[in-house]
């Protein structure tokens, strides 16, 4: 990658490839921030050393592919070009796709390669957000996608990168496997509140008045439903507290060198919740 020019801040970048935006270590992301809070200096350290935590599972790359096609419909292209299934003469006798053939067909192509399955799949998929009538207007809205944005606040190098923005507002599209009675599960633990947070206090950092960040949820197993839901702004704010806290400790590490817990060269006693200390009493009848 070449070196970006980051010495005027804020600086919005549009065209950076993901690959390219994650390299650039010098800012630290809401992902970052967020596997910090949760493992700590050592967390931190592997993760400065530019080794990732996660590797990565098929719901991440269906996200990922479904992210690609959604972005490039926004930016104007057919659903058709974007998503393409091989042909079977390049495929193994079981319809595999570990011939040489493959190999080589797939890498002459710009677009999502898949099965015909998954194709199908995406389609009725991108169908029901276009069905959803608060998602398709966000969508006609969109004016911008993966516009990375570089900036400094709290005292903090920080980047964010929307999936797509309008006029107004940034927006975030999110797959899931999860029934909605089920969703706020994911929304704590992969950190949706802490997104929200961060992207709208870089949103500001360019420009954008205060504005509720709007998330699109797709499900990834059938009905494939479409749902374009805000987080409660107490949750959202709690979220911001937490990554100023988890941002101070970060500089601090960082300028000490001391990155293990205080208790690391002891042996201490494991916490237990109170709860799972509790024996269930035995009835005798």
């Amino acid at each position: 990658m070449d070196s970006l020019d980051l010495t005027s801040l804020p600086r919005v970048v549009v065209g950076l490839s993901n690959a390219d935006y994650h390299a650039e270590r010098e800012f630290d992301s809401r992902s970052f921030l967020l596997a910090v809070m949760k493992g700590g200096g050592e967390s931190q350290l592997w993760m400065q050393q530019g080794k990732s935590l996660f590797s990565g599972n098929s719901a991440t790359s269906t996200g990922t592919e479904f992210d690609a096609v959604v972005t490039a419909v926004l930016e104007g292209k057919s659903f058709d070009d974007t998503v393409v299934v091989p042909p079977d003469d390049v495929l193994g006798a079981n319809g595999s796709r570990s011939t040489k053939a493959y190999r080589e067909w797939a890498a002459n192509q710009t677009a999502v390669c898949v099965t015909a399955d998954i194709k199908t799949k995406y389609g009725i998929m991108l169908d029901n957000m276009r069905g959803c009538d608060a998602v398709y207007k966000l969508m006609e809205r969109t004016i911008k996608t993966q516009m990375s944005v570089f900036f400094e606040a709290f005292g903090h190098k920080l980047k964010v990168r929307p999936d797509a923005c309008t006029n107004t507002e940034w927006w975030d599209l999110k797959t899931t496997s999860a029934t909605w009675d089920r969703l706020h599960y994911s929304v704590r633990d992969y950190g949706y509140a802490e997104q929200a947070w961060l992207y709208t206090q870089g949103a500001k950092q360019v420009g954008y008045k205060n504005f509720r960040f709007p998330f699109v949820f797709v499900q990834t197993v059938p009905p494939f439903a479409v749902r374009a839901r805000y987080l409660p702004p107490e949750m959202v704010e709690e979220a911001g507290v937490q990554l100023i806290n988890v941002m101070e400790e970060v500089r601090l590490r960082r300028s000490t060198g001391m990155y293990y817990p205080a208790d690391a060269g002891e042996i201490t006693e494991m916490e237990i919740p109170a709860w799972a200390l509790k024996t269930e009493e035995v009835v005798t009848l």
